[in-house]
């Protein structure tokens, strides 16, 4: 039936029905507003951040990718093998070249590989996705066997963070030459790269070729710039709006995307200063004080429920045993007196300018008000924040973050930050490190399943964090966007189009 529509259609073309003209033809831009553009401009090895990736893929790819239910599919890498319990044998994808002309090949991955482990990427963050590396050879030109540190049987997923650059060209104009001018084997390539946009056009060389010959990229800090930017036409996408947004967007004939969420919305504690989060009453206290169910309710529209535990329900390894925190204000209150803080405390929250979750944390702040707990929110630009997660310059208590599995849709990838072993640890279980360790390198998912949900279930009993909602991932589209279908948080460079 599907076939003979086809037919249909093409014959009422040709015999003159339907004139050509009323078919509408893609446009020749695809305009995209984003908050921000990557801090580190066009080098790919510096930040693992879904954020980042929304401008970089364009650009890049990486060697596998995340497909259904965040099982690895091919990218740069078309097949991979475990060979032992610490090596693996990967496949290059044939055929492919960056976008001037260098062949993509296994000399080109050692060559990202070595630089990611030189002292010369000691500032980069995708350097620590290489820590379990021991080494690398090639087989053949397209062959490449890798060699763990300790097991990793989650390694094809780890490859999804590693993008690969052209060597020759990496070399000549060196790291900071090459974030000004990148050059990928992506759909698109750069054609100029300002403050606050990015100008691209097609890569006829590419393995994806993009359905569309330019894209713009556009920084705009505020949500609501980039929601009135969509509905004057100044672009065709709008990412990162928030809920309350999605009326005023539906009531002008746009659309709102909604991806399933990757991660959980938190308010995290510093619990390594001294101060009342050290004390695990307290941090519960706070976790019965705030009425999540309200919050997912109200300000998130409905869309999501509250979270039970640091992992979104899409995760495969998701707990269904594990409940939220009930609201209620009298147990929070009688554990603050427990803890010594019958009269409360008074504490500074952190929170990045770019976040659109504003009205959420005011809640927050609201309902901690109702039992004696004073939290002051004081909004912090994006570069500062990432000061505070990278280098532990925290001038608050507690600060707006969320356990991300992206890129690697791995449920512990979180726990590296969120722990005792990250370089400026703001909490640490000492107790769940070994177990985190022993999940992470455990090949048996029947026993890595035990050992993952028992941490799931530590961080959610020992209140490691203020466990929220699921965030609403939402995207404005013009009416005229076609193909806009993002998988684990990637945007279909290639696919997307806007119609005339």
């Amino acid at each position: 039936m599907k076939h003979l529509a086809l037919r249909c259609g093409l014959a009422a073309l040709m015999c003159g029905m339907i004139p050509a003209t009323a078919l509408s033809a893609p446009a020749e831009t695809v305009r995209i507003g984003f908050a921000s553009l990557p801090p580190g401009g066009g080098n790919p090895f510096t930040s693992p951040s879904r954020t980042s990736w929304y401008t970089w893929r364009a650009i890049f790819d990486t060697l596998t990718q995340l497909g259904e239910k965040t099982m690895p599919v091919p990218g740069l890498a078309v097949a991979w093998t475990n060979t032992g319990p610490e090596t693996w044998v990967v496949k290059l994808r044939p055929d492919t070249v960056f976008s001037n002309g260098e062949p993509l090949n296994a000399a080109a991955v050692l060559a990202s590989i070595a630089y990611l482990q030189s002292p010369a990427a000691a500032t980069d963050t995708i350097a620590r996705e290489t820590e379990n590396i021991a080494g690398v050879r090639a087989l053949d030109d397209l062959t490449l066997e890798f060699t763990t540190k300790t097991p990793d049987p989650m390694f094809a997923r780890q490859l999804a963070t590693l993008a690969v650059v052209p060597p020759v060209y990496w070399a000549k104009l060196g790291r900071d030459g090459f974030a000004r001018a990148p050059i990928g084997t992506g759909p698109f390539v750069v054609e100029k790269w300002d403050r606050a946009r990015i100008s691209l056009k097609s890569n006829a060389l590419s393995w994806r070729p993009a359905a569309s010959t330019k894209a713009e990229i556009i920084a705009m800090p505020e949500t609501s710039a980039r929601v009135q930017a969509l509905l004057s036409g100044r672009v065709d996408i709008a990412s990162e709006i928030g809920p309350d947004d999605i009326d005023v967007l539906k009531a002008e004939g746009f659309n709102v995307y909604q991806r399933p969420a990757s991660s959980i919305e938190v308010m995290a504690f510093n619990t390594v200063a001294d101060g009342p989060f050290k004390d695990a009453r307290v941090r519960q206290a706070l976790n019965y004080a705030v009425n999540k169910q309200a919050i997912a309710d109200t300000i998130m529209h409905g869309l999501v429920p509250p979270g039970t535990q640091m992992t979104a329900r899409a995760n495969p390894e998701y707990d269904p045993g594990l409940k939220p925190y009930p609201y209620d204000p009298a147990k929070a209150k009688a554990l603050l007196v427990e803890a010594g803080y019958e009269k409360g405390f008074w504490f500074v929250f952190e929170l990045s300018t770019g976040s659109h979750y504003g009205a959420m944390f005011q809640k927050v702040a609201d309902d901690l008000a109702q039992v004696g707990v004073r939290m002051e929110i004081r909004p912090i630009p994006w570069p500062q924040f990432v000061r505070g997660v990278q280098q532990g310059e925290w001038k608050g208590q507690a600060f707006g973050f969320e356990y991300e599995t992206l890129p690697t849709g791995e449920t512990l990838r979180p726990f590296r930050l969120h722990a005792c072993t990250w370089p400026h640890p703001w909490y640490c279980d000492a107790e769940m490190t070994p177990v985190i360790a022993e999940a992470k390198r455990t090949f048996d998912q029947t026993k890595r399943l035990d050992l993952v949900r028992q941490v799931l279930r530590a961080y959610r009993d020992k209140a490691a964090a203020l466990i929220l909602v699921e965030p609403v991932g939402l995207d404005g589209l013009s009416p005229k966007v076609r193909h806009y279908d993002q998988l684990n948080g990637i945007i279909p460079y290639h696919q997307v189009t806007v119609q005339k």
